[in-house]
């Protein structure tokens, strides 16, 4: 009885908040969903609460109310644990203002906007004030141009600001990705669709997990103008809409999807739809598709309700679950997929079995439940991929023409500023100036690219007895970490960084595992002070001669919760310091700051994701 007079009491509360006439939200049903949902997590949080919800102190109207609650009650763990409620603000309002002052704000519909221009999550980056910052820029670029026009605009904005490169898994955010000019497919498309909502323009990335006639997988952007989605390749102008160098793949597909941000609100194709957001399957916008029909029954031929289907695409040399659904009371399970081949795979307990289906020549397929005896076996299996299609039309000569002639432009303003970053020379000159080894500072200084300025500051403002270390700390962490870290967060780890066992200073092993801010692909943030100063000294006293106190402390402290964190973006050690909630990963990585921040060295199992 608690919790429901808690959650009421919340939603009478934040209901109450600032309101006018003016709803962003006008479906009431939908409304009631988000104050049930911001309620839950206003209890969640409540570890974190003197930082995310004195913001509704302030004078709202309803459409900033709304649009925070929106956010906050759907927003993963790690946006909770990681930023505060004015950045939010800040975000939001900067949408809202662009929904009243974009030519069309007033054509894009409640559950579009709310989905799609609203959020300023994208993925699984680290969240930054892009669409403040390049807001205006962004706006000037578009003055007098239609949705679709702004939108082929907007990309050649990020052409001009970035290109292609390969990179690790965590994924920069779009200011960080403009500072060193360069991303992956799954950074490129962050950063567009970020320009794109910051233009009022509805966007989402779009991806397919794994291709069907090729061991890869990319990720694209879909915009939506005037009422449909079209496609475009991010930071990869063409001269027109729905046109890619992978649309001749993405018509062989298995599955393109997107993840949709918050609880469900539209009449998409979903595949599988959670309590703060639903997969989409996008499939039907480039490929031939066909829904297949999967029963699962048991031995004694009734149906098996929530036994789970796997969808099973075979690449990189294993069968790839590209979507697992649950069947439903009447042992159904159903997938709109491409038309290739699948292997099929439903399981329940111990139980389960699998077949290898063609796709366009399966309607329904009846599976039975059974529990083999262990041992192994040997099967043959003839894989097809969809048919080859017709090639589409391509625009004219003279658009392309056109088009190459601006990619060109965009290559030369993009190579000028990387031509402004620190040249070697100089990083060599300023080593001597500090006292550091000039090859290494240099080959430093050349990693962090458009960064230089804050690892010049770093290395300056570092006392010359620690120079050496801030050497050592700059070169231990990762090649991106060094084009987007900010001077604070390294002076942190020089100023506080503990050695209780005289461990050797350039030791790999102090250097790796006790000197190292990184633990995994968490944002790297300066957690040593704050931890010191967090924990008790009765822990850190103990904890040096036994760091089995801190694994005591660490489970009667932090609550998993493995679905709230749905982006799989770590929470830093101190975001889950403070909101006492957290996924596994990000619980183990709390752990290992821990112990670096005491001096003991400290890291996660290899191989292990925890």
């Amino acid at each position: 009885m608690r919790k429901i007079l808690f959650f009421l009491t919340a939603i009478a509360f934040f209901s109450s908040s600032g309101c006018t006439k003016d709803h962003l939200i006008n479906d009431k049903n939908y409304r009631k969903t988000i104050e049930y949902a911001f309620a839950e997590r206003y209890q969640l949080a409540s570890g974190r609460n003197g930082q995310l919800f004195p913001v509704f102190d302030r004078k709202l109207n309803t459409p900033q109310v709304e649009a925070l609650k929106f956010l906050f009650a759907f927003m993963p763990l790690s946006d909770l644990a990681d930023y505060n409620g004015e950045f939010f603000l800040d975000n939001i309002n900067t949408a809202l203002l662009t929904r009243k002052e974009a030519p069309w704000g007033d054509i894009i519909p409640e559950e579009i906007f709310l989905h799609y221009v609203l959020p300023c999550r994208v993925n699984n980056e680290t969240l930054d004030s892009f669409r403040i910052i390049f807001r205006n820029e962004i706006f000037e670029r578009i003055k007098g141009l239609d949705m679709g026009n702004a939108a082929l605009e907007i990309n050649h904005w990020c052409h001009e600001k970035v290109a292609y490169q390969p990179s690790d898994i965590r994924t920069s955010g779009p200011v960080s990705t403009i500072l060193s000019a360069r991303g992956r497919c799954g950074e490129e498309s962050t950063f567009t669709v970020s320009a794109l909502r910051t233009a009022g323009i509805p966007a989402r990335q779009v991806y397919t997990p794994r291709w069907a006639h090729t061991d890869d997988n990319h990720a694209w952007v879909e915009v939506w103008v005037d009422g449909k989605w079209h496609y475009m390749g991010a930071c990869e102008p063409e001269p027109v809409l729905d046109r890619g160098w992978f649309t001749e793949p993405a018509r062989r597909a298995m599955l393109i999807h997107t993840k949709s941000f918050g609880a469900w609100y539209g009449n998409e194709n979903e595949i599988n739809r959670y309590r703060n957001y639903s997969v989409i399957n996008n499939l039907a916008n480039y490929a031939l598709t066909e829904r297949i029909y999967v029963k699962v029954i048991d031995d004694q031929e009734l149906p098996v309700k929530d036994a789970i289907v796997e969808y099973q695409l075979y690449n990189y040399a294993e069968f790839y679950p590209l979507a697992a659904i649950s069947a439903d009371e009447n042992g159904i399970s159903s997938f709109e997929t491409g038309l290739g081949d699948l292997l099929i795979w439903a399981r329940k307990g111990d139980s389960f079995n699998y077949r290898k289906i063609s796709v366009a020549e399966t309607d329904t397929l009846v599976l039975t439940l059974q529990n083999p005896a262990k041992g192994t076996r040997n099967e043959d299996l003839d894989l097809n991929v969809p048919p080859v299609l017709p090639a589409f039309e391509v625009p004219s000569q003279e658009l392309l023409e056109k088009n190459e002639k601006r990619l060109k432009s965009e290559n030369d303003l993009r190579q000028t500023y990387i031509d402004s970053w620190m040249k070697r020379e100089d990083a060599e000159a300023f080593a001597r100036q500090i006292n550091t080894d000039p090859v290494l500072t240099g080959e430093i200084l050349a990693r962090s690219m458009g960064n230089y300025k804050d690892i010049v500051s770093f290395l300056r403002h570092t006392q010359e007895k620690n120079r050496e270390l801030a050497l050592s700390l700059l070169n231990v962490i990762s090649e991106k970490d060094l084009r987007d870290v900010k001077e604070p967060v390294l002076a942190d780890n020089i100023a506080n960084v503990r050695n209780p066992f005289n461990i050797n200073v350039t030791d790999e092993l102090f250097v790796n595992y006790v000197l190292n801010p990184r633990v995994s692909n968490e944002v790297l943030i300066g957690f040593r002070e704050y931890l010191l100063n967090a924990l008790s000294e009765k822990l850190k006293t103990g904890a040096v001669k036994d760091p089995r106190l801190i694994t005591g402390f660490i489970n009667e402290s932090v609550r998993i919760s493995e679905e709230e964190n749905y982006y799989k973006t770590p929470l830093s050690p101190i975001g889950v310091n403070e909101l006492k909630v957290s996924d596994s990963k990000s619980r183990a990585i709390y752990f290992v700051a821990i112990c670096r921040s005491l001096g003991i060295p400290s890291r996660l199992e290899p191989g292990s994701n925890v």
